[in-house]
């Protein structure tokens, strides 16, 4: 059972002796069937999940679904993880970014006190003898900031693909253990658009390196059957 998130910002005299343990490490996604991916990981994440774009406000987030219901993930079990590849949102939990005041823009690092991970016992200090971040730490905080720079490209390639109309929304429809179910609030790329763009918004995809990404996202689609699959091995 998951407990209530108790984020506070990392302190180096709150949290001098606290560290970081791997037990369960992916616990804190086990009943999240939808998790957000960053463009860069569309290749790799791509070959293991279904991607597609869900509605967030006026834009769209790409994520990588892992599952077919609400609080179903299909790649854990027993609180491990069952795929080759973690997406990069997963990652470094119980260590977050959260802003450092509700309507600022500035992005701090934050510890989810909460978790079982975070302890004094065992795993990885945040911080050495002498108050400096540890080497894990330092390691943690770039890896967020990659993420933000990401985010940012990102959302780039999302504004793009509006801009040329090549995100719709789509019904998944699969048959579940013989039963069709319809799925509701995915978008996907617009296939037959894509395919009607003049050649010099073509050229500019292809240079601005979004085909690549274009592509994962539509053969990535295969992997619903694979979604199914799991449900049918599961019962």
């Amino acid at each position: 059972m998951t407990s209530t998130p108790k984020i506070v910002p990392l302190n180096k005299e709150q949290h001098a002796a606290t560290k970081i343990n791997n037990n369960n490490a992916f616990s804190h996604i086990s009943s999240e069937h939808l998790l957000p991916v960053v463009v860069h990981e569309f290749v790799v994440a791509g070959a293991e999940f279904p991607i597609v774009f869900v509605k967030a406000n006026d834009t769209f987030q790409p994520v990588a679904m892992l599952g077919l219901a609400a609080q179903q993930n299909l790649f854990m079990q027993n609180d491990q993880w069952q795929a080759l590849y973690v997406p990069r949102a997963a990652r470094n939990y119980p260590l977050v970014l959260v802003k450092d005041k509700p309507d600022g823009d500035r992005l701090m690092v934050g510890l989810d006190e909460s978790s079982e991970r975070v302890g004094q016992a065992e795993g990885h200090a945040l911080f050495n003898d002498d108050g400096s971040e540890s080497e894990f730490l330092t390691q943690r905080k770039q890896q967020m900031a990659e993420y933000v720079d990401m985010g940012m490209i990102t959302r780039n390639f999302v504004e793009k693909l509006q801009s040329l109309e090549l995100i719709k929304e789509q019904v998944l429809t699969l048959t579940i253990k013989g039963e069709e179910r319809r799925i509701n609030g995915i978008y996907l790329i617009d296939e037959p658009k894509l395919n009607e763009l003049s050649d010099e918004v073509f050229l500019e995809l292809r240079k601005s390196g979004y085909l690549t990404a274009i592509y994962a996202q539509l053969m990535s689609l295969q992997h619903t059957q694979k979604l199914v699959k799991k449900i049918a091995d599961a019962s």
